[in-house]
């Protein structure tokens, strides 16, 4: 039969040629010796060639160049023993192009009689794009396995499980990933088909909540997480994929929750150290207005109990020629203790004995428990306080000056924050008190010299008394000394002229009288000139004033003979 004739029969039959024109899929009808005797369109646009340009070619041009032969043999058995069916089924099949190249392809045989003769129909469908998305969803696959397996992060693939009211009661684990096999502790196979609550617990209300939130509106929901099975803390992305199941992918976050913890707790520190800060500043400036040593002891005492909530406490100073501290401060102990605590060396095994020696901070936490602070024992029971706090004040020459205790009435665990404020608080005790001693030694100081002052300026008062008194004896001495002088000077000036009168023999013994008279009176002369060479004595005061009984009858008969020896 001629290919006109086949086609003419074909033909015949409209709805035949009507899909073999319009088909997907290529049509190839081929006899027994392998030439094609029909080729549809899609056939022709499959494999690359013209109209009517596969019409009498032999099949084996559309076969890849290494298969021909083989493929020949397979034609033969298969006009042998015709059926339909799938060509090569479960293998790759391969067509060949009009311009050489190869490509993929699904066969599906056919066959059938026509006027005698036997004809085999061959369906082929190009698989490239297929074959494409198969690759490329194998390859998605896996990169998503590899991603699946990689991560980190926890990946879960749940059931939701209701009851009978439609209420969530559990999860069923349907897909796990190795991150998740970790946290949990076990393997995939002893995860999966088992309930949630079989390793983290009932589900609470909130995740419970998250569940009907998800199931219901298919948003993607994140909340925190802590399990308590596990110890830590998650972040959890809740979102179904399919209805009735979800997914949840979990980070665990607990080394975030722990930064964020240390961050809250620093911050926290560091507002408690500016508010520790702002009240010392206003402790410092209290203090700074204070130049009464005990006036300031007393802020600092309560300062220290306050800002420790102490019971009790004390301020020593250091006596250094005893090497003890005594007491100059104290609040809420009674005279026993104060007696008891009179002087502390640093042999003491109390607390401040012991700061004293090591001259650190010595803590002691529960006078009850601490080996070294026995002997006190009973004085602390008496006193009421169980453990104590002493800070020694340094000062700028790193030797001891002083010690404040604090004393409380319960065991106390210090914090390094705590002591540290102490010791803080204690270097601003010490420039206190170092300011307090200097004040009071300049005060001492200005108290010396104004003594001094006010002795010198007596001591000058008294001189200036003295040299006003020896110049106003000086006056008087000059005044007496101007009158003595006279007198005997007159008496000579008299003496003499008449001396010159009594120029006669019987006048010798008048003569005699007048010169006996000039001789008493050059005597009182040189007494007086005497006495002016003294007035050095008088300058230094060093003249004493003697007082003698004078004969007013015999002051009467000289005066009386001077008078008559002139007339």
């Amino acid at each position: 039969m001629s290919p006109d004739s086949s086609l003419i029969t074909l033909a015949g039959e409209a709805s035949f040629y009507a899909l073999f024109k319009h088909a997907t899929v290529g049509i190839l009808v081929v006899d027994t010796d392998g030439y094609i005797q029909l080729a549809n369109p899609c056939s022709e646009k499959i494999f690359g060639y013209k109209k009517s340009e596969l019409h009498g070619k032999r099949v084996e041009v559309l076969i890849p160049e290494a298969l021909k032969k083989r493929h020949v043999q397979h034609r033969d058995h298969y006009f042998a023993d015709p059926r339909a069916r799938p060509m090569g089924y479960g293998l790759n099949l391969f067509a060949r192009k009009k311009n050489g190249s190869s490509f993929p392809v699904e066969i599906s045989l056919g066959y059938y009689e026509l006027e005698g003769g036997r004809k085999a129909i061959a369906f082929v469908t190009d698989i490239t794009e297929r074959i494409k998305a198969e690759e490329h969803a194998k390859q998605s696959e896996k990169e998503y396995r590899l991603i699946f397996e990689g991560i980190h992060e926890f990946f879960i693939q749940q059931q939701i499980i209701k009851n009978n009211n439609g209420h969530i009661t559990d999860l069923l684990f349907l897909e796990v990933n190795p991150a998740t096999e970790k946290i949990i502790g076990k393997p995939r196979h002893e995860i999966i088909g088992h309930l949630r609550s079989e390793f983290f617990g009932p589900l609470d209300e909130t995740l419970i909540e998250i569940i009907q939130r998800v199931e219901l509106t298919g948003e993607n929901i994140r909340c925190q997480q802590y399990i308590q099975s596990l110890g830590r803390w998650f972040d959890h992305s809740f979102y179904s994929l399919k209805p009735g199941q979800l997914t949840t992918l979990s980070i665990d976050i607990t080394q975030q929750k722990k930064d964020e913890e240390e961050l809250q707790r620093k911050q926290s520190l560091l507002e408690e150290e500016t508010a520790f800060l702002i009240y010392l500043n206003k402790s410092g400036t209290r203090l700074s207005g204070i130049n009464n040593m005990q006036q300031g002891l007393e802020e600092i005492l309560n300062t220290a109990m306050q800002l420790m909530g102490a019971d009790k406490g004390n301020i020593q100073f250091f006596d250094s020629e005893k090497q003890v501290l005594t007491i100059a401060a104290q609040k809420g102990f009674d005279k026993k203790f104060l007696d008891y605590f009179k002087e502390v060396s640093a042999n003491d095994e109390s607390a401040c004995g012991r700061a004293l020696k090591t001259k650190r901070q010595i803590v002691i936490e529960d006078t009850e428990r601490d080996a070294l602070f026995a002997p006190h024992r009973v004085i602390a029971r008496n006193s009421r306080f169980r453990s104590v706090l002493s800070t020694p004040l340094m000062g700028q020459d790193g030797l001891p000056i002083g010690m404040i205790s604090i004393h409380f009435s319960s065991p106390v665990i210090f914090s390094t924050s705590d002591l540290n404020k102490m010791n803080l608080y204690a270097q601003k005790a010490e420039s206190f008190v170092t300011r307090c001693k200097l004040y009071e030694a300049l005060e001492q100081t200005n108290a010396l010299l104004e003594k001094r002052v006010t002795e010198r300026t007596q001591q000058l008062r008294q001189s200036l008394e003295r040299e006003q008194e020896l110049s106003q004896q000086k006056s008087r001495f000059v005044a007496v000394a101007s009158h003595e002088l006279r007198t005997p000077l007159s008496t000579i000036l008299s003496s003499v002229s008449l001396i010159e009168a009594y120029n006669k023999q019987e006048d010798e013994e008048k003569r005699k009288k007048h010169i006996d008279r000039v001789k008493s009176s050059i005597v009182t002369l040189v007494d007086i000139l005497n006495d002016f060479l003294s007035v050095e004595k008088l300058e230094q005061g060093a003249v004493e004033i003697i007082n003698e009984s004078l004969s007013l009858q015999d002051l009467a008969v000289k005066i009386m003979e001077g008078v008559n020896t002139i007339y």
